[in-house]
C-alpha cells in the first residue's frame, strides 16, 4: 500500500524482499532487491542482499562481485584491526590477479563454517605459487592447522580470542578474506571445487571415538550424530535451529544409537529429552578433535551449522535440514548442493515448520537402518 506513494524508497523495496523472501516468493523478491540496489548502489547492506538472493538462486557471475560488499559495512569481522585494513584496501587482491611467488594473506571472517567452507580453496591458491598466510580465531586454528598449502598460521592467543592482528606489522603483498576465494577463483556452480575431502581426521582418534561410541551404545549398531541447534550467537540462528520437542520423531528410530554432537547449552537439553543417547560431550573438543568425533559416525543428521560444513569437508555422509530461505550454498529445491556432494538436503516447506523435513528423515532412517537394527536387536 505504501510503494505508490514512495516508490523511490531503498528501505521500502527491501522491506517487501524480506516478506516475499519468506513468501517463498524468491524471483519477485529479487525485483525488489534489485531497485533497492538500484537506489543506493553505495549502500553496502543494499549491495549484500541483492548478492545473497543472487548466489541463491545460482546466479554465481553476478552475485559474487556484489557479495564483496560486505566488506564495506562497518561491522565486517576480519583478523585486522579496522585501521590497518583501510590503510592497506589498496593491497586487496583482485581476482585473477597473479599470485605466484607472493605472499597472500588471507583473513578468515564470519561464522565457522563459512571459514570451514570456502578452506577448501586454500590448496588451490598454494598450488598457484602463493605463499600463503591465514589469520584466524584461536577456534578455528586446530582445523587450519591440518589444512595443506598454509605456510604460515595466526591467531590471538586463546585467552584473547576478540584480539586484532595488525596488518602493518606484518610483512605481505596483498591479502584477501576467505570468503572472496570464491569470487578470486570465478566460482559457479559447474566448477566448485569437488576434490572432496579436503580435511582429515587423524585416523587414530577417529578408531577411538568408534571404540568409545561402541562402549557407550550397542556394538555393531549404526551411530547416527545429531544436532539441532546453530551457535545462538549466529546471524539467523532462530530460522535455522529447531525446538527440541520436534525431534521426537528421529529419536523413536529403531536400530541405531543416537550420538549426542549437540554443542553449548543445548547439548545438555538434548541430553535431558533423551537420555539414552550416546553422550561423550564431544562438542567441548577441539575442532580436529570433534571432526573425528563426526568422523566416527555412521551418518551425521544436523541444521545448518558449523557441523554441517565440517561433514562436508570430511566428505562424510551428512543429512541436513535447511530453513524455508537457506543459506545460498544449498541453493533452492534439489536435495543436494555442489558445495558438498555427499551431503544430502532436507528442506522446509513452510517457515519455521520443521515436521516435514524431520517426519522424511524419520522414514529414511527406517528404510536405511531400522530392518538390520530390528533383527539384530529385537524389542
Amino acid at each position: 500500500q505504501a510503494l505508490p506513494s514512495d516508490e523511490r524508497s531503498a528501505d521500502l523495496h527491501s522491506l517487501i524482499a524480506s516478506i516475499l523472501d519468506r513468501r517463498g516468493e524468491w524471483h519477485r523478491s529479487l525485483v525488489h532487491l534489485r531497485r533497492a540496489y538500484e537506489l543506493t548502489p553505495d549502500a553496502p547492506q543494499a549491495r549484500l542482499n541483492l548478492a545473497m538472493a543472487l548466489l541463491r538462486l545460482g546466479n554465481y557471475r553476478e552475485g559474487l562481485p556484489l557479495y564483496e560488499g560486505r566488506l564495506d559495512k562497518p561491522s565486517w569481522s576480519g583478523f585486522a584491526t579496522l585501521t590497518s585494513r583501510a590503510a592497506h584496501r589498496d593491497r586487496l587482491l583482485r581476482p585473477n590477479e597473479p599470485v605466484e611467488g607472493r605472499r597472500i594473506l588471507l583473513l578468515a571472517e564470519q561464522g565457522l563454517g563459512d571459514g570451514i567452507m570456502c578452506a577448501r580453496y586454500i590448496p588451490l591458491l598454494a598450488k598457484r605459487g602463493a605463499r600463503i598466510a591465514l589469520a584466524c580465531n584461536p577456534t578455528l586454528r586446530p582445523f587450519c592447522a591440518r589444512m595443506a598449502g598454509i605456510e604460515t598460521l595466526l591467531s590471538p592467543p586463546p585467552d584473547q580470542p576478540l584480539a586484532e592482528i595488525n596488518l602493518a606489522a606484518l610483512p605481505f603483498d596483498a591479502w584477501l578474506p576467505l570468503l572472496s576465494l570464491p569470487h578470486w577463483f570465478g566460482a559457479d556452480l559447474s566448477n566448485v571445487p569437488a576434490d572432496i575431502p579436503y580435511w582429515s581426521a587423524e585416523a587414530a582418534r577417529v578408531a577411538e571415538w568408534r571404540q568409545k561410541f561402541d562402549a557407550a551404545g550397542r556394538a555393531g549398531a549404526p551411530k547416527v550424530g545429531l544436532i539441532f541447534q546453530g551457535n545462538p550467537g549466529g546471524a539467523g540462528f532462530a530460522d535455522k535451529s529447531m525446538p527440541a520437542a520436534d525431534l521426537a520423531p528421529l529419536l523413536r528410530a529403531d536400530g541405531i544409537d543416537l550420538v549426542n554432537l549437540q554443542f553449548g547449552p543445548a547439548a545438555r537439553e538434548l541430553a535431558a529429552i533423551a537420555p539414552a543417547m550416546i553422550d561423550l560431550s564431544p562438542a567441548d573438543l577441539p575442532l580436529d578433535e570433534y571432526g573425528a568425533a563426526i568422523a566416527a559416525t555412521d551418518l551425521l543428521i544436523s541444521v545448518d551449522t558449523m557441523a554441517a560444513h565440517f561433514s562436508g569437508a570430511l566428505g562424510h555422509p551428512a543429512w541436513v535440514a535447511v530453513p524455508h530461505s537457506p543459506h545460498w550454498i544449498y541453493g533452492l529445491g534439489d536435495s543436494f548442493t555442489p558445495w558438498y556432494p555427499h551431503m544430502r538436503i532436507f528442506r522446509q516447506e513452510k517457515y519455521r515448520d520443521w515436521s516435514g523435513p524431520i517426519a522424511t528423515m524419520a522414514g529414511e532412517l527406517h528404510a536405511r537402518f531400522g530392518a538390520a537394527g530390528d533383527a539384530d536387536h529385537p524389542g
